[in-house]
């Protein structure tokens, strides 16, 4: 790579965020739907019931990663209930 490939410290701010360095992630609002009981907020992204941390139900709006997933799951955040964790994305739209 030459230099003119290089980027100034101004690009990669512009680039970045301004944020240090890191690329700031993307949060999307989503609605909880279709569950019959409640949508488990859980600390993997695995179907346990000893992972559950918090319950969504239908209608509850959550913001989600859609760059951070694992099979169904997806990484959510619930400010109602002050959490983060994996959630199914097949219940969420």
């Amino acid at each position: 790579m030459t230099d003119q490939n290089k980027m100034n410290a101004q690009e990669l701010e512009q680039v970045t965020g301004g944020n240090d360095g890191y690329i700031q992630a993307s949060w999307r609002w989503v609605t909880v739907t279709g569950t019959k009981n409640y949508l488990a907020i859980r600390n993997e992204a695995a179907y346990d019931s000893n992972n559950e941390i918090g319950a969504l139900h239908n209608g509850d709006r959550i913001q989600i990663r859609d760059d951070l997933r694992n099979g169904a799951y997806v990484w959510a955040y619930a400010s109602q209930l002050n959490l983060e964790g994996w959630v199914n994305g097949n219940y969420v739209r």
